[in-house]
Protein backbone atom coordinates (compact mmCIF):
# COMPACT_ATOMS: atom_id res chain seq x y z
CA UNK A 1 0.00 0.00 0.00
CA UNK A 2 1.41 3.33 -0.99
CA UNK A 3 2.40 6.23 1.50
CA UNK A 4 -0.64 8.45 -0.64
CA UNK A 5 -3.08 5.90 0.49
CA UNK A 6 -2.62 5.41 3.94
CA UNK A 7 -2.82 9.16 4.15
CA UNK A 8 -6.31 9.41 2.58
CA UNK A 9 -7.87 6.72 4.84
CA UNK A 10 -10.21 8.26 7.05
CA UNK A 11 -8.98 8.59 10.98
CA UNK A 12 -10.90 7.62 13.84
CA UNK A 13 -11.85 9.96 16.04
CA UNK A 14 -10.08 10.65 19.61
CA UNK A 15 -11.54 8.03 22.28
CA UNK A 16 -13.61 9.82 24.92
CA UNK A 17 -13.18 8.76 28.16
CA UNK A 18 -16.16 10.34 30.63
CA UNK A 19 -15.02 11.99 33.57
CA UNK A 20 -18.40 9.76 35.03
CA UNK A 21 -21.40 7.75 34.36
CA UNK A 22 -24.84 7.25 35.45
CA UNK A 23 -24.50 4.88 38.54
CA UNK A 24 -27.73 4.91 39.89
CA UNK A 25 -30.72 2.34 39.24
CA UNK A 26 -34.67 1.78 40.11
CA UNK A 27 -33.91 1.17 43.47
CA UNK A 28 -32.37 4.57 43.73
CA UNK A 29 -34.72 6.18 41.75
CA UNK A 30 -37.54 4.58 44.01
CA UNK A 31 -36.14 6.17 47.31
CA UNK A 32 -36.17 10.00 45.10
CA UNK A 33 -39.99 9.35 45.00
CA UNK A 34 -39.93 8.08 48.05
CA UNK A 35 -38.62 11.29 49.45
CA UNK A 36 -40.53 13.56 47.04
CA UNK A 37 -44.02 12.21 48.26
CA UNK A 38 -42.90 12.33 52.10
CA UNK A 39 -41.65 15.77 51.93
CA UNK A 40 -38.29 15.60 53.33
CA UNK A 41 -36.48 16.42 50.39
CA UNK A 42 -33.59 18.24 52.42
CA UNK A 43 -33.49 17.14 55.83
CA UNK A 44 -34.98 14.19 57.66
CA UNK A 45 -34.52 10.68 58.87
CA UNK A 46 -32.77 9.47 55.50
CA UNK A 47 -30.16 12.34 56.17
CA UNK A 48 -29.53 11.46 59.43
CA UNK A 49 -29.18 7.70 59.22
CA UNK A 50 -26.64 8.57 56.65
CA UNK A 51 -24.89 11.02 58.61
CA UNK A 52 -24.99 8.51 61.49
CA UNK A 53 -23.98 5.43 59.07
CA UNK A 54 -21.21 7.78 57.59
CA UNK A 55 -19.25 8.49 60.63
CA UNK A 56 -19.51 5.05 61.70
CA UNK A 57 -17.73 3.76 58.28
CA UNK A 58 -14.70 6.70 58.76
CA UNK A 59 -14.72 5.60 62.37
CA UNK A 60 -15.53 9.25 63.72
CA UNK A 61 -18.03 10.44 66.52
CA UNK A 62 -20.17 12.52 64.58
CA UNK A 63 -20.82 13.88 60.96
CA UNK A 64 -22.91 16.37 59.43
CA UNK A 65 -24.30 16.25 55.61
CA UNK A 66 -23.70 19.75 53.68
CA UNK A 67 -25.14 20.60 50.35
CA UNK A 68 -21.56 20.20 48.74
CA UNK A 69 -18.06 19.49 49.61
CA UNK A 70 -16.89 22.88 48.90
CA UNK A 71 -19.58 23.88 51.26
CA UNK A 72 -17.84 21.50 53.79
CA UNK A 73 -14.54 22.72 53.37
CA UNK A 74 -15.69 26.32 54.17
CA UNK A 75 -18.05 25.32 57.13
CA UNK A 76 -14.50 23.43 58.19
CA UNK A 77 -12.56 26.83 58.28
CA UNK A 78 -15.22 28.45 59.79
CA UNK A 79 -15.63 26.61 62.16
CA UNK A 80 -11.80 26.72 63.26
CA UNK A 81 -12.63 30.76 63.22
CA UNK A 82 -15.33 30.49 65.89
CA UNK A 83 -13.53 27.66 68.47
CA UNK A 84 -14.08 29.66 71.21
CA UNK A 85 -12.16 31.03 73.38
CA UNK A 86 -9.24 30.17 71.56
CA UNK A 87 -9.92 29.93 67.82
CA UNK A 88 -6.97 28.19 66.27
CA UNK A 89 -7.62 29.66 62.66
CA UNK A 90 -7.79 33.50 62.68
CA UNK A 91 -8.09 36.14 59.44
CA UNK A 92 -4.32 36.89 57.77
CA UNK A 93 -3.05 33.29 59.15
CA UNK A 94 -1.85 31.06 56.48
CA UNK A 95 -3.11 27.45 55.40
CA UNK A 96 -0.91 25.24 53.55
CA UNK A 97 -2.39 23.19 50.79
CA UNK A 98 -1.56 21.07 47.78
CA UNK A 99 -0.81 23.34 44.29
CA UNK A 100 -1.76 20.19 42.68
CA UNK A 101 -5.46 20.77 43.62
CA UNK A 102 -9.05 21.88 43.04
CA UNK A 103 -10.67 25.40 43.34
CA UNK A 104 -12.73 24.31 45.89
CA UNK A 105 -10.25 23.45 48.16
CA UNK A 106 -8.01 26.99 48.21
CA UNK A 107 -11.25 29.47 47.51
CA UNK A 108 -12.89 29.08 50.99
CA UNK A 109 -9.03 29.18 52.60
CA UNK A 110 -9.24 32.82 51.36
CA UNK A 111 -13.06 32.93 51.78
CA UNK A 112 -12.67 33.03 55.45
CA UNK A 113 -9.83 35.95 55.38
CA UNK A 114 -6.97 33.39 55.75
CA UNK A 115 -3.91 33.30 53.11
CA UNK A 116 -3.85 30.11 50.96
CA UNK A 117 -0.18 28.94 50.64
CA UNK A 118 0.43 26.55 47.78
CA UNK A 119 2.96 23.80 47.89
CA UNK A 120 4.28 21.52 46.07
CA UNK A 121 3.57 17.82 45.32
CA UNK A 122 5.67 14.62 44.78
CA UNK A 123 5.90 12.75 41.55
CA UNK A 124 4.70 9.58 41.82
CA UNK A 125 1.20 10.34 43.94
CA UNK A 126 0.66 13.99 43.25
CA UNK A 127 0.05 14.42 46.85
CA UNK A 128 1.84 17.08 49.26
CA UNK A 129 5.54 16.91 49.49
CA UNK A 130 6.45 16.65 53.28
CA UNK A 131 9.65 18.37 52.60
CA UNK A 132 7.98 21.26 50.94
CA UNK A 133 5.42 21.30 53.52
CA UNK A 134 7.96 21.80 55.90
CA UNK A 135 9.71 24.64 53.94
CA UNK A 136 6.25 26.65 53.87
CA UNK A 137 5.72 26.56 57.38
CA UNK A 138 6.10 30.58 58.86
CA UNK A 139 5.65 31.89 62.19
CA UNK A 140 1.98 33.07 60.80
CA UNK A 141 1.00 29.25 59.74
CA UNK A 142 -1.81 27.70 61.64
CA UNK A 143 -3.06 24.76 59.96
CA UNK A 144 -2.78 22.34 56.49
CA UNK A 145 -5.20 21.40 53.98
CA UNK A 146 -4.39 18.59 52.90
CA UNK A 147 -6.03 16.66 49.87
CA UNK A 148 -5.84 13.11 49.10
CA UNK A 149 -5.90 13.17 46.08
CA UNK A 150 -7.97 10.78 43.23
CA UNK A 151 -8.33 8.48 46.26
CA UNK A 152 -4.37 8.51 46.73
CA UNK A 153 -4.42 8.92 50.49
CA UNK A 154 -2.10 11.61 51.88
CA UNK A 155 1.59 10.50 53.97
CA UNK A 156 0.08 10.98 57.02
CA UNK A 157 2.37 9.33 59.28
CA UNK A 158 4.65 12.59 58.04
CA UNK A 159 2.19 15.33 57.49
CA UNK A 160 0.89 14.56 61.00
CA UNK A 161 4.55 14.37 62.42
CA UNK A 162 4.97 17.80 61.01
CA UNK A 163 1.79 19.03 62.36
CA UNK A 164 1.87 17.66 65.69
CA UNK A 165 5.83 19.55 66.01
CA UNK A 166 4.79 22.74 64.63
CA UNK A 167 1.06 23.12 66.42
CA UNK A 168 -0.93 22.79 63.29
CA UNK A 169 -4.28 21.30 62.72
CA UNK A 170 -5.00 19.36 59.75
CA UNK A 171 -8.00 19.58 57.66
CA UNK A 172 -8.33 16.75 55.31
CA UNK A 173 -10.04 17.12 51.85
CA UNK A 174 -11.13 13.77 51.51
CA UNK A 175 -13.54 14.64 48.21
CA UNK A 176 -11.88 12.47 45.92
CA UNK A 177 -11.39 9.51 48.32
CA UNK A 178 -14.06 7.62 49.75
CA UNK A 179 -13.07 4.70 51.20
CA UNK A 180 -9.19 4.95 50.66
CA UNK A 181 -7.18 3.47 53.22
CA UNK A 182 -3.75 4.32 54.69
CA UNK A 183 -2.62 1.70 57.00
CA UNK A 184 -5.37 -0.06 57.29
CA UNK A 185 -7.76 3.16 58.44
CA UNK A 186 -9.87 4.97 56.28
CA UNK A 187 -8.60 8.78 54.96
CA UNK A 188 -11.17 11.62 57.28
CA UNK A 189 -10.55 9.90 60.44
CA UNK A 190 -6.46 11.47 61.00
CA UNK A 191 -6.85 15.46 60.96
CA UNK A 192 -9.18 17.70 63.68
CA UNK A 193 -11.73 17.80 60.62
CA UNK A 194 -12.60 15.98 57.71
CA UNK A 195 -14.24 16.70 54.53
CA UNK A 196 -16.08 14.48 51.29
CA UNK A 197 -18.27 15.33 48.09
CA UNK A 198 -20.93 13.67 47.09
CA UNK A 199 -21.97 15.24 43.80
CA UNK A 200 -22.34 13.05 40.72
CA UNK A 201 -18.86 12.60 39.56
CA UNK A 202 -17.37 11.06 42.91
CA UNK A 203 -17.85 7.08 43.09
CA UNK A 204 -20.20 7.51 45.94
CA UNK A 205 -23.02 10.14 44.86
CA UNK A 206 -25.98 11.88 46.10
CA UNK A 207 -25.85 13.64 42.78
CA UNK A 208 -25.02 16.93 45.01
CA UNK A 209 -23.92 16.59 48.54
CA UNK A 210 -20.94 16.62 50.90
CA UNK A 211 -20.57 15.93 54.34
CA UNK A 212 -18.07 16.93 57.34
CA UNK A 213 -16.99 15.17 60.14
CA UNK A 214 -14.66 16.21 63.64
CA UNK A 215 -13.12 14.07 66.26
Amino acid sequence: MSLSAVESEPKSPPKRIPLNVISYGEEEIAEVVDSLRSGNVTMGAKVRRFERAWADYIGVPQAVMTNSGSSANLIALTAMMNTLPNPRLAAGDEVITPALTWATAVFPIAQVGAVPVLVDVELGTYNLDPAAVERAITPRTRAILLVHLLGNPCEMDALQDIAARHHLAIIEDSCEAHGAEYHGRRVGGFGALATWSFFFSPHISTIEGGMIVGR
